[in-house]
């Protein structure tokens, strides 16, 4: 049997600063690598103090400056509120920093409230992430990728930098 180590990203109003929370979820990191974790998974969600995490990315990328080689995995990245032009950029430059320890945990989401506020159509987020989730690994694959979807419609486009690893 395997472990993984979630990092909640929650910051109770009992603490002194989001920056404690923050750093306590690298000690962490740091102590599942210790005791051979098999992973650390980081969330994405937005405007609550529960799961406070707006960026999986760029969290990945620091466990990884403070780890060596544990996988760090999002989870999950939530597709129908991103861009997928944007983040396979991220995705790749977070694979390239984290020495190719990145996984991408992708998700519709769960939230209505995040979907209201970002003014995407909760109702529509299975769509929208079958489509976001056809766009995210074909950019991640292929160069000069076009697309001409119901969500996303786009010339020919070249992610770059390009991703270590291949979805």
């Amino acid at each position: 049997m395997e472990f993984s180590l979630f990092l909640s990203c929650y910051c109770p109003e009992s603490k002194a600063s989001t920056a404690q929370v923050y750093a306590e979820m690298l000690d962490m990191a740091q102590a599942a690598e210790r005791l051979g974790y098999c992973g650390v998974t980081v969330p994405e969600h937005h405007f609550i103090n529960v799961l406070m995490n707006p960026n999986p990315f760029m969290l990945a990328v620091k466990v990884a400056s403070v780890t060596e080689r544990i996988p760090i995995t999002t989870a999950v990245a939530v597709l129908p509120l991103n861009d997928m032009r944007r983040m396979a950029g991220e995705v790749a430059l977070a694979d390239i920093l984290t020495g190719g320890r990145l996984g991408v945990g992708v998700g519709r989401g769960a939230f209505p409230y995040e979907f209201v506020r970002y003014g995407v159509d909760f109702s529509e987020g299975r769509e929208i992430f079958d489509e976001s989730l056809e766009v995210l690994i074909a950019l991640l694959s292929g160069e000069e990728v076009s697309w001409d979807g119901a969500y996303y419609k786009f010339d020919p486009t070249t992610i770059m930098p390009r991703p270590v690893q291949r979805p």
